[in-house]
């Protein structure tokens, strides 16, 4: 039957093959022009892209003045209507952007954000690969001041990556406010005590202010730049009272940072026998954070948001999970050939579908070659057309507008899909993400095993062993560009993991294992499921490597080399094995379960290129 069933299928495959071939004959290159090899820039296979799809702009900034109520029921001065005194202020597409490469400091861009949007649309601005600073600020630096009556500054800065061929998107920049905001309020009780003359001068370093009784009811908000991470403010009252005598007060606020609003009130600290004895009473506000003060709600708010965000969008796999491998078996097929098993993929978009991007790979490069002669290595269902879109439809995806634009849809991709993945042996792993039009993500991997050897009498569902980090092939080398944990999917749901043996190879890691006393990782490899004393402290608590209990006999585990060890990894300057190049890193995995069944992978970690 197994015979009958595979030669159904083939005659099918060979069908739609040969069906592809006629229509790939005349196609044009539609490769987008800003990945066109020779445009003159940069060396080709050294850039990669940055895009502007989900590039969007929100300024948190204050909404209100609040006004602390005074203990008395009638004299207190009548507080300022609330305005949003910054509103009129802010016009985000002036907002000066800079794009600055980390390494060099060469710039990338420099302008306003509208030029950047505007540029951004007229397709990805190609870069060097490596690793930038984004910075936008309200005001360039020639219109800041040290101190100044409401004028407030916007900003933010945060770092990106460019890697190879790979298109990066900035997303949504929020700022915040870059400068620290005082107001000052004083009761009038104690303000008709204070003859006019009465004022304080409040100053962060150099730069002073100073608040005339005109300035005490906490409508008008000065504005410093922080020296530092922390500052220190200084408070100084002189004058007189109205009945004689001099007045006169000071006070140091400390632990002052940026982004912060500092709400000073004057109180009478305690009058005895004619004497007033000052005091303030300070509260700190941060901007990102919604505070509620004696019930007037909605300090701080966003100012200006581009696209209002909705629910983020889910992939579900009906009846399943998408952390576990599932097998593909010979008993699942019917006499077509067709897979009986349903596989349905539930997305849900409240944000409508932007882009549903799909990346396959696999184990079996006899399958990754036909998928890269077919153009369907990788694909978005959205944008997917012509002979490639047919093919996909043939196998059960929605593409075009049959996904495009909805907030929800199930992908039944059982039937010829799985029928077409059991004539080839090996792990296949299909990463989806979807993305909406807010630019909203979310991602899983649907991960399908082919093991014919192993299943019959119960024996099958051999382990699996797949990269979860950036959905990454570990057929290929994986350069370090960014510090984070790197993580591995190991599965052996027949019995459970009997010996996971790691064994390193690298002539600079040799050096480097033999300083911390586990050049046995080396050779003859290291047992995670059986570690040394050694080697279970190190691996454990530097690499980050599961050991022990966490990986003897557990159906699933995640494989992690930690990011402190990546770090380290990545900024090692050991000479690597070839003079000029960067170090390469193998770490051979070989996971046996209880049933006697082996799989083994490679994980290739790179250096990024200095």
């Amino acid at each position: 039957m197994k015979t009958t069933r595979n030669m159904k299928f083939f005659t099918g495959l060979c069908s739609t093959l040969a069906l592809s071939a006629l229509l790939l004959t005349g196609c044009v290159n539609e490769e987008p022009p800003y990945k066109s090899t020779d445009n003159g820039s940069a060396e080709a296979g050294t850039t990669g892209y940055l895009s502007g799809e989900t590039l969007s702009l929100r300024v948190i900034a204050d909404s209100e003045t609040d006004v602390r109520p005074d203990d008395t029921e009638d004299a207190t001065q009548t507080p300022p209507a609330a305005t949003a005194s910054t509103r009129a202020d802010v016009a985000t597409d002036n907002y000066h952007v800079t794009i600055v490469n980390s390494g060099d400091q060469s710039p990338a861009f420099d302008g306003t954000y509208a030029e950047l949007k505007s540029r951004l649309a007229e397709g990805p601005m190609e870069l060097p690969i490596g690793s930038y600073d984004l910075t936008v600020r309200s005001h360039r630096d020639e219109e800041l001041q040290a101190a100044a009556w409401n004028m407030p500054v916007y900003g933010t800065s945060r770092s990106f990556t460019i890697t190879k061929d790979v298109t990066t998107s900035l997303g949504e920049i929020v700022c915040t406010l870059q400068n620290i905001k005082v107001t000052l309020l004083c009761s009038a009780d104690l303000a008709e005590q204070l003859a006019d003359d009465t004022k304080v001068v409040i100053s962060l370093g150099d730069a002073a202010l100073e608040f005339d009784k005109a300035h005490w009811d906490g409508s008008q908000a000065a504005f410093f730049l922080p020296a530092g991470e922390e500052n220190t403010l200084d408070f100084v009252l002189t004058g007189t009272f109205t009945d004689g005598g001099e007045a006169g007060f000071t006070r140091t606020i400390s632990g002052v940072k940026a982004g912060q609003w500092r709400k000073i009130e004057l109180v009478i600290a305690y009058a005895d026998q004619g004497n007033v004895k000052f005091d303030i009473q300070v509260d700190s506000f941060v901007l990102d954070q919604t505070i509620t003060i004696n019930g007037t709600e909605g300090l701080w708010e966003p100012l200006y948001v581009e696209k209002p965000l909705v629910g983020a969008p889910s992939l579900v796999w009906t009846g399943h999970d998408f952390g576990e491998t599932f097998q593909l078996t010979a008993s699942m097929f019917d006499e077509e050939g067709l897979c009986s098993e349903p596989f349905e993929i539930i997305a849900t978009v409240p944000g409508k579908v932007a882009r549903f991007d799909i990346a396959i790979s696999s184990t079996n490069e006899q399958f990754m070659a036909s998928l890269r002669e077919l153009k369907i290595e990788q694909f978005d269902l959205c944008s997917i057309s012509g002979t490639e879109a047919t093919m996909l439809q043939g196998f059960g995806f929605p593409v075009g507008d049959q996904i495009k634009g909805l907030t929800s849809k199930t992908l039944n991709i059982g039937g010829q899909l799985p029928s077409m993945l059991y004539a080839f042996e090996g792990t296949h792993t299909f990463a989806f993400t979807v993305t909406d039009e807010e630019g909203q993500k979310a991602s899983a991997t649907l991960t399908l095993l082919v093991d014919t050897a192993h299943e019959e009498g119960g024996a099958g569902n051999a382990p699996s062993i797949v990269m979860l980090t950036d959905s990454h092939n570990l057929a290929e080398p994986y350069v370090m560009n960014e510090i984070k944990d790197i993580e591995i999917s190991i599965a052996a749901p027949n019995g459970g993991i009997r010996e996971l043996l790691v064994t390193a190879e690298s002539q600079a890691l040799g050096t480097l294992l033999e300083q911390i006393g586990l050049s046995s990782l080396i050779s003859p490899g290291v047992d995670l499921c059986h570690p040394d004393e050694m080697a279970e402290e190190v691996l454990g608590s530097v690499v980050g490597f599961p050991v022990g209990d966490e990986v003897l006999n557990q159906n699933s585990i995640l494989f992690k080399v930690g990011a402190t060890f990546v770090g380290i990894l990545a900024g090692n300057e050991i000479p690597s094995d070839v003079e000029g190049e960067p170090n390469t890193y193998k770490f051979h995995l070989r996971v046996t379960d209880n049933a006697g069944a082996s799989t083994e992978a490679t994980l290739t970690l790179v250096q990024p290129t200095k």
